[in-house]
């Protein structure tokens, strides 16, 4: 097993919203290697290679992991911390385990904007995906809070192309 445990060392209010908390973690080992791998498995993350950190938003949450340790900013209380930490250590195993099957990619992903996104969707607003409007349903299909599934109007004959730029931009 790549990672036994993840070791939370810091809890304190968030500074991004004071309703939330915020973590530290600290990692058994240094996890870099891994780092062009979860790159190619988490498609909506964001891998610097120069910085040697990676980061991504799952759901409300801010997660960034560096090479020793690992911080999540807007979290609920400190039950919903550890069920991120066992997350990401699930994850982080898993790719560990696969990583005959993955690709690297130092890539430094530019994820794309809600406006490149809204340019293929149905702008209907049909709040049929349970979103206010398709510019809302676009920012969460970015930060992956949603899937594409859920836009039905987009799977309506016609859309074929949009399904397909959307599908590679995401």
């Amino acid at each position: 097993m790549y990672l036994e445990s993840i070791n939370l060392s810091f809890i304190q209010p968030c500074t991004t919203d004071a309703k939330r908390i915020r973590i530290k973690a600290s990692l058994p080992r240094n996890i870099s290697d891994i780092f062009p791998y979860l790159n190619s498995y988490l498609k909506t993350a964001i891998y610097n290679q120069k910085a040697n950190n990676f980061v991504f938003n799952k759901e409300h949450k801010i997660i960034t992991i560096f090479e020793e340790n690992i911080n999540v900013a807007k979290l609920l209380n400190e039950t919903e911390a550890f069920e991120v930490l066992d997350y990401l250590k699930d994850i982080i195993n898993e790719v560990d385990q696969k990583r005959d099957e993955i690709q690297p990619s130092y890539e430094l992903r530019k994820l794309p904007s809600p406006i490149e996104v809204y340019t293929y969707l149905p702008k209907l607003n049909c709040k049929k995906c349970g979103q206010q409007t398709c510019l809302a349903f676009a920012t969460k299909l970015i930060k992956g809070e949603t899937n594409i599934k859920r836009c039905l109007h987009l799977y309506e004959k016609g859309n074929e192309n949009n399904i397909d730029k959307l599908e590679s931009m995401i």
